[in-house]
């Protein structure tokens, strides 16, 4: 094992996502009992195949999320210093696509570059060169097994990540997770594997860490853990009533909940989504708040005298009917640009701007023609028929991404909890991560290296949505009964728009 970490776990604590709080006195949502991961540190080395196992429910799979980096931690570090391989035999089902497009779409994402002919090696590496057209979903889980093996062994990554893929080989697949594991430690690469099979898990890793309740509790070399895990499994599966089920293992269940820095919520609300005080209580606040200010100034201009608006006694109707006609009423809303190429004409400012097709502009007031729209603290305006309208309080419809990813382009639905990582960053911090080969320093449409997806920033230059292809337009017509070009809909955090003009898709996430 070499000396170098390159993978670290630091006081990691996760929360779980389906809770609902809505306490008045718990305001940011989570409690002792919604942690899922308490207070985690992990240190991975260099020729290292580490093996983690728990007994059920223990969150082990969650910590490997965190590992593979598509899991951010609520609280402490993650730091990654190097590339890796995460294979999880949960994700089949949410693989539509067939065996041979995502063995291609996964070797781009390779760190080293692959000849065109990989894709049939790792197909027939896997044994699954007859099944090449067969959807991934429809795999058995010892198939779709055999497929992440394959692609993780030819990946050539520094770390590779295993989640319950080891105990679903057969025989032969499993001596070649043998043979790769020495390699790796041979060649001071790095293996982590969380599996249930603990007959099998010792075999192809040299050292163990024990996740229990969501914490750690012990780690070590293989003789010294493995017997007492082994143990605690006995004295577990042993027990036969309720009240025996309570009472076992009791001190690390209860430690499970020990909020550690219960004051650290409360010092960091702007660092983490879920650290937000219920909407209703915000409303009541703000309106309260708001309330006693406005009656106090008002009395104070009664007193003054003052807050008298003059008017003049004589004003030419025609002025007034030009400022009518020019003035704008505000408002909030956003708008996308479906032309190719538009002209922003500035207002109170001499500088126009210009902006192309799927420009997600913020809308800040209208007239009968124009609407008012902002880029870096700058007045714009634009011809109404230019903009499709777009009101996040609209009654759209709602539909989940899966029902939708079958009509979206694999090379942003097959990854897109990688992109939506980005989602809300700024503008030069995201096109430095995913280096656009041309237009990075556009500033409202940005297209991404080698991919059919484009990045869209929003007035405050943050990353703000995707334009990605669309499949079947003629079946997402007919199943949704859409009449015009396009269309919207509500979905999770976001909106999806579907311009159907052009064959795109459109997710924004305000």
């Amino acid at each position: 094992m070499g000396s170098s970490i390159i993978l670290k776990l630091l006081n990691v604590t996760h929360y779980y996502r389906n809770q609902q709080s809505k306490k008045w006195y718990a305001p940011f949502g989570y409690e002792a009992e919604d942690i899922e991961l308490n207070n985690i540190s992990l240190h991975i080395y260099e020729g290292e195949a580490l093996g983690i196992l728990g007994e059920p429910q223990s969150s082990k799979e969650v910590l490997g999320s965190i590992l593979a980096g598509e899991t951010k931690p609520d609280k402490g570090k993650y730091i990654l210093r190097t590339d890796l391989y995460y294979g999880d035999i949960h994700d089949k089902h949410l693989h539509t696509e067939t065996v041979r497009d995502l063995v291609a779409q996964s070797v781009k994402m390779f760190p080293v570059k692959v000849n065109d002919h990989k894709v049939s090696q790792i197909l027939k590496y896997a044994h699954l060169a007859d099944k090449s057209d067969v959807q991934v979903c429809r795999l058995s889980d010892s198939e779709y097994a055999q497929l992440l093996f394959g692609l993780a062994r030819t990946s050539h990554s520094s770390i590779l990540i295993f989640n319950q893929v080891i105990r679903h080989l057969n025989e032969h697949f499993f001596d070649e997770a043998i043979n790769l594991s020495r390699e790796y430690i041979n060649d001071n690469l790095t293996m982590v594997v969380i599996d249930d099979d603990i007959q099998r898990l010792p075999q192809v890793t040299n050292y163990l860490a024990w996740i229990s309740h969501g914490q750690l509790r012990k780690e070590g070399s293989i003789r010294q853990l493995l017997p007492v895990f082994q143990e605690h499994e006995k004295d577990r599966q042993s027990l036969s009533t309720e009240e025996e089920h309570e009472t076992f293992d009791h001190d690390w269940k209860a430690s499970r909940s020990h909020m550690p820095e219960l004051t650290y919520n409360f010092k960091r609300v702007e660092r983490y989504n879920h650290a937000k005080p219920p909407v209703a209580l915000t409303r009541f606040w703000t309106l309260l708040i708001t309330f006693t200010v406005g009656a106090l100034l008002m009395v104070a201009l009664m007193f003054a005298n003052l807050g008298v608006i003059p008017m003049p006694k004589n004003t030419d109707q025609e002025t007034i009917q030009n400022q009518q006609a020019h003035s704008f009423e505000d408002k909030l809303a956003y708008g996308v640009l479906l032309n190719s190429h538009i002209t922003l004409k500035g207002l109170h400012h001499t500088a126009n701007r210009q902006a192309t097709r799927y420009s997600l502009l913020t809308i800040t007031g209208e007239n009968s023609k124009h609407y008012r729209v902002d880029i870096d603290g700058k007045h714009y305006q634009i011809s109404k028929n230019d903009v499709r309208y777009f009101d996040p309080a609209g009654l759209y419809e709602k539909h989940s991404r899966d029902t939708l990813s079958t009509y979206m382009g694999k090379s942003y639905s097959n990854y897109y909890e990688y992109y939506n990582s980005h989602l809300h960053q700024q503008h030069k911090k995201v096109t430095d991560s995913l280096v656009p080969e041309k237009g990075k320093n556009n500033r409202l449409v940005v297209p991404v290296t080698e991919q059919p997806i484009s990045m869209l920033f929003n007035d405050e230059n943050k990353l703000t949505g995707f334009v990605y292809p669309m499949t079947d337009k003629s079946k997402l017509k007919q199943k949704f009964d859409i009449k015009g070009n396009t269309w919207i809909t509500k979905s999770d955090d976001g909106y999806y728009i579907a311009d159907l003009k052009h064959n795109k898709w459109l997710y924004i996430e305000l």
